[in-house]
């Protein structure tokens, strides 16, 4: 019995000089280490805390100013702690333009949506904005939206991409993809009846006169004739669904939510998608790299907050010939179709409007996505205002001041 108790005398002194080692090492080492600085930091979060512990990290952009747009307990804001943390110092240089970030921000206040600037020939993002400022919520990152009529630009150069250049019928009754279901019809169609007249239709047209014209009949046809098949191998090489990490520090991550792109999808789903309506839901994030890889070739290059990061490539979602042609349709666009207020003299801007339905009984979301110039690319602008109505009217206006101060701050020198 006195050796049994000895034994758990001497185990228990055992137990609390482990105990008081590991005291000793959070006093001394605690300090330094992100998990504990992480812990300490969401503890004076607490809904009782007395204080709370200001974060450590500070983000600039290359000239040195300094970037507010990570919200206080935000996993932006814990990923530029932790690289603080681990470069040992406060300023963590990041890809953003304070000024480009500045002017996006101003022209979305009192809108709520996303703003997405990045160069398509690198992946780094020059602005990202997500209005309104709310904790824990990144629109242009994790927001997921129906990202209406931008998404042909997708289905033109994945149709191209397989060899597919069809000229379809496009009548004022529209096309029906199935027994059943409703017809989608263009715009000018419900246009043209608020004033009491007849809309006649395109008639038959081919790709780069659906496009500029935006025609819902000729893409629900193109997405129907490209099949799942066809559709779905585009999706992957596109990697559509996969969310992309911009922003990584040891062991945390700030990263977009995957697309919500379903899969095995038949005619009559097939139709409405390619419109960028029915099942399809994308982030402002997936709708830039998908504009991007049309500016820079067929390529998307990976997305990245961070200044140190060399370019890598992503994906090869189009080959070099759809994406040239896919970028002088998008340059028609603004030439003579529905982004004709965003042909800025002498910056050859390319583009799409989208005006995206919400099932919901509200507004449309408006959407407009761009590059300039033509040749050579420098800048892709993608901008959502949620329930703004339509893309040429709410979201246009926003992508044509980034570009304009882009030009003013010497992108397109």
């Amino acid at each position: 019995m006195r050796v049994r108790l000895i034994i758990l005398g001497v185990m228990g002194g055992l137990s609390l000089l482990a105990l008081v080692l590991v005291h000793v090492h959070w006093l001394v080492a605690g300090p330094k280490d992100p998990r504990f600085v992480r812990f300490m930091r969401r503890y004076s979060h607490r809904a009782n805390a007395d204080e709370v512990v200001p974060p450590h990290g500070v983000a600039v952009d290359a000239r040195g100013t300094t970037l507010d747009v990570a919200e206080p307990g935000s996993t932006f804001q814990h990923v530029i702690d932790d690289l603080a943390l681990v470069d040992g110092g406060a300023s963590v240089e990041l890809t953003l333009d304070a000024r480009l970030q500045a002017k996006a921000e101003a022209l979305m206040k009192g809108k709520m949506g996303a703003v997405v600037a990045l160069d398509p020939t690198t992946g780094r993002i020059r602005a990202l904005v997500s209005a309104p400022r709310v904790n824990y919520l990144n629109r242009a990152l994790n927001g997921l939206y129906p990202p209406g009529s931008t998404f042909k630009v997708f289905a033109a150069a994945a149709a191209l991409s397989r060899g597919m250049d069809p000229v379809y019928n496009c009548p004022a009754a529209g096309y029906r993809s199935g027994p059943g279901t409703p017809p989608i019809r263009d715009v000018e169609f419900r246009q043209m009846a608020r004033r009491g007249k007849t809309w006649k239709g395109f008639g038959r047209i081919g790709m780069e006169t659906a496009l500029i014209h935006s025609s819902n009949t000729y893409f629900a046809q193109l997405g129907v004739g490209m099949g799942s098949e066809i559709f779905e191998e585009t999706v992957a090489a596109a990697r559509l669904r996969d969310p992309a990490v911009v922003l990584s520090a040891t062991d945390l991550a700030l990263e977009s939510t995957g697309g919500g792109v379903p899969d095995g999808l038949k005619a009559r789903q097939l139709a409405p998608v390619a419109i960028g309506q029915g099942a399809l839901q994308l982030t402002p994030l997936s709708v830039a790299l998908f504009t991007a890889a049309v500016a820079d070739d067929g390529l998307m290059l990976a997305p990245t907050l961070s200044a140190t990061a060399k370019p890598t490539l992503r994906a090869r979602p189009f080959t070099f010939a759809a994406a040239g042609r896919v970028k002088k349709m998008m340059r028609g666009v603004v030439k003579d179709g529905t982004a004709r207020g965003c042909d800025i003299p002498g910056l050859d801007v390319c583009a799409k409007t989208g005006t995206a339905e919400t099932g919901k009984g509200g507004r449309d979301h408006a959407w407009f996505t761009c590059f300039a110039p033509e040749r050579g690319p420098r800048l892709v602008v993608t901008v959502v205002v949620e329930h703004g109505g339509f893309g040429a009217e709410a979201a246009l206006p926003v992508a044509k001041g980034v570009l304009l101060e882009a030009r003013e701050l010497g992108y397109f020198e």
